[in-house]
């Protein structure tokens, strides 16, 4: 007869420590997991945050010295008016004043006087040259050259005749009329800002 062979019977008891051990490890691992996910988020978050921050401040920087620059430069243009106002002031005089003495010297047929006022003509135009910019002279180079010739024309007529009839007195006052309204504003407003313009016209849409 054999012997009966006697096995260990392990209870759930016996085990119940180890497997709350395990659980408490499992449990733990997850818990770190979840602090490192969470620890990882905020750190992009935040890093996210600051990357706008710090491009916020650099926009906010950006637009100062923009404006900044705008003011110094509207500044020095004030000042470059104000200090070239004379010379202009002077050119200006002098170049209306050419027109004025070169009808007149056609008036009296006089046709030396004339090559005087048109050289005086001239002269101030190469004065006023430095404050236009290359369509404001083109035209004006235009409108002397149309001047110039009219007035030469004017002078042949009639050479024993003095004065000039009232058709050509008409296109005198219109030509020089022409020339103030062009240079006037040219030389003695100060120009307005783009901006200014674009509203301006906005305002009277």
């Amino acid at each position: 007869m054999s012997e009966q062979t006697n096995h260990p019977v392990v209870t759930l008891k016996e085990n119940r420590f180890p497997l709350f051990s395990l659980v408490l490890v499992i449990l733990a691992f997850c818990l770190t997991a979840y602090m490192a996910y969470l620890n990882y988020e905020i750190t992009k978050v935040a890093g996210a945050q600051l990357i706008r921050a710090q491009q916020l401040q650099e926009n906010a920087q950006t637009k100062f010295l923009d404006q900044y620059a705008h003011f110094l430069y509207q500044r020095a243009e004030a000042e470059r008016f104000e200090r070239s106002f004379e010379v202009r002031q002077k050119h200006y005089s002098e170049f209306m004043g050419a027109l004025e003495d070169a009808w007149n010297a056609v008036g009296r047929k006089n046709r030396q006087d004339l090559e005087q006022a048109l050289h005086q003509l001239a002269k101030s135009y190469y004065g006023l040259e430095p404050f236009m910019d290359g369509g404001s002279r083109l035209y004006l180079q235009k409108r002397i050259a149309m001047f110039h010739n009219l007035a030469n024309q004017l002078i042949g007529y009639e050479q024993n005749k003095r004065g000039i009839i009232m058709e050509d007195k008409a296109t005198m006052d219109r030509m020089t009329r022409e020339f103030q309204e062009f240079l006037y504003p040219l030389l003695f407003e100060p120009k307005r800002e783009e901006g200014e313009q674009s509203e301006s016209g906005q305002a009277k849409r």
